[in-house]
């Protein structure tokens, strides 16, 4: 397992590195793998590769620069046991959404957590039933990610400062709150590293502009 979520780590990275401008951010190290970068396109995109054994976890999220009114990037896939039990998706609106959830069918979706009020309508969050169904979902999301890069984004449009700082900020503020991924980390690397990580490294507010 763990070598499959590093072989679909490593297809996102590799449209990350195809960017224009792109140059990796130092990141401390907290125990596990988190790549972060900056580029001309984006704000910041950052993936995330955790295993200890037991849980493996790939995580990715990409944040338009403050000017930009595009949608934000998520993904995560989570696998316990050598079993997914979950796997999610989303362009979450900027000041601009787009429909995405488009090219592929899933029997059943997950509902939205109550504290997600971020996300878009199109949100998807699905429990694979198998091994060639996440293999299915992680190769569609590769090739969402490959369009919201070089399509949304490298368009450069440009639009309210004010209000997409506004939007972002917000999204960083909602997910940087989601209890679950704060108890894991707590229990990991303390209370205080795992604040820093959540409002830093995961979900980073634009500070300045």
């Amino acid at each position: 397992m763990y070598n499959f979520l590093d072989n679909v780590a490593h297809d996102f990275l590799d449209i990350i590195y195809a960017t224009d401008g792109f140059t990796e951010l130092t990141t401390e190290d907290f125990g596990w793998t988190n790549y972060r970068f900056k580029s001309d396109v984006f704000r910041i995109a950052h993936v995330e590769r955790y295993y200890d054994g037991k849980v493996d976890v790939l995580h990715i999220t990409t944040f338009p620069h403050h000017w930009s009114p595009e949608p934000i990037f998520g993904f995560d896939v989570i696998i316990s046991n050598n079993s997914p039990i979950g796997a999610y998706m989303d362009l979450s609106p900027g000041i601009k959404s787009y429909p995405f959830d488009d090219g592929i069918q899933w029997s059943e979706r997950k509902p939205i957590p109550e504290w997600a009020t971020v996300f878009s309508d199109n949100f998807l969050l699905i429990k694979p039933k198998s091994m060639e169904e996440l293999d299915e979902f992680c190769k569609w999301a590769v090739s969402k990610y490959k369009w919201y890069i070089r399509d949304i984004l490298n368009k450069m449009e440009r639009g309210d400062y004010k209000k997409i700082i506004e939007v972002q900020n917000n999204y960083c503020e909602v997910q940087s709150k989601n209890p679950r991924t704060y108890n894991v980390l707590k229990t990991k690397i303390g209370e205080i590293s795992a604040k820093y990580f959540m409002e830093n490294i995961l979900f980073p507010k634009i500070k300045y502009y």
